[in-house]
């Protein structure tokens, strides 16, 4: 089971970004299956992006450098 998904997204060199504190990580099959390993997982959304059309996973709270930078540990849901 994943609790820190940014560790797990840069380790795998996954394409990312993100927004304050969530986490956006395009869906694909290797996305999918650590989404499903996450101890979260039923926070976890999904949008379009409107420059790409691609679909994007939205994965609140788990940018990890956004907490470290305020000096807060990540919110557990």
């Amino acid at each position: 089971m994943i609790t820190e998904m940014y560790p797990e997204i840069k380790k795998r060199k996954i394409e990312h970004d993100n927004h304050a504190s969530d986490l956006y990580v395009p869906v694909t099959k290797e996305t999918l299956q650590l989404v499903e390993q996450y101890a979260f997982k039923r926070n976890v959304t999904t949008f379009k992006d409107q420059t790409s059309g691609g679909r994007w996973f939205d994965i609140p709270f788990a940018f990890t450098p956004w907490w470290k930078d305020k000096g807060r540990k990540p919110v557990k849901a």
